[in-house]
């Protein structure tokens, strides 16, 4: 991490609460970087909440007046003014940087959360990691822009359900086969469900397999006895 931006994002990333960081004027820093951390390269905050800034690199125009050498009284009010202007300063800098995409993604997210698309959703959403949410808010978005894909529906069970398959049966081209090695829970079903109804066509029917795998001739390690589902 290396600029003001960077440090709203991994702290969202990281679940940590803006309020919760202190931004500080540091003197002693490097006069070409505008973050001071423990580590040149470092890419995560690692717990770190007191986070040193050059406030002269990208700032001078508005910190000029307040650190200079001779400046010594009420060290109390500047670095609570500079903690709370470099949060603004952060704060807008992540805003300004922020995608299209990412935009439709909060407004997608915004709309999930108060209910539009019903309890399941919440529920579902609710439940997922944030690197997962951020996946199903992709494919969402590229089926508004393409409209319902079997191959955006593919790829979504293949990023959020662990070690699955999806089958498509040639001689039944309207049918799917899904198999995850994942034993069957009650919030790994609603999830596929919800995939399922937001991603695919009303004619696609699609049978579902949990843990054990259906036989395939030719294929000897789905033919195992014991292990074979019936299909």
């Amino acid at each position: 991490m290396r600029e003001l931006w960077e440090i709203v994002l991994e702290a969202k990333k990281e679940q940590i609460p803006l309020k919760d960081l202190r931004f500080v004027h540091e003197g002693k820093g490097s006069a070409y970087m505008e973050l001071s951390l423990p580590f040149i390269n470092q890419e995560e905050l690692q717990g770190e909440k007191v986070i040193g800034v050059n406030t002269y690199c990208r700032f001078y125009s508005i910190f000029k007046h307040m650190y200079q050498p001779d400046q010594k009284e009420f060290p109390y009010l500047r670095n609570s003014l500079t903690n709370l202007i470099l949060h603004l300063l952060a704060e807008n800098d992540a805003r300004r940087g922020m995608t299209k995409e990412e935009y439709y993604k909060k407004l997608l997210i915004r709309d999930i959360q108060s209910g539009v698309f019903g309890k399941e959703a919440i529920q579902v959403f609710a439940h997922m990691e944030k690197e997962e949410q951020d996946k199903l808010m992709s494919g969402w978005l590229r089926s508004y822009r393409t409209g319902s894909s079997l191959a955006i529906f593919i790829d979504m069970v293949h990023s959020l359900i662990d070690n699955s398959i999806v089958y498509h049966n040639n001689d039944f081209p309207e049918e799917l086969l899904v198999y995850t090695s994942s034993k069957k829970t009650d919030e790994l079903e609603q999830r596929l469900q919800f995939l399922i109804e937001l991603f695919l066509d009303i004619q696609y029917r699609v049978e579902i397999y949990y843990e054990y795998h259906f036989g395939i001739i030719g294929m000897e390690d789905t033919m195992q006895i014991d292990e074979i589902a019936l299909y």
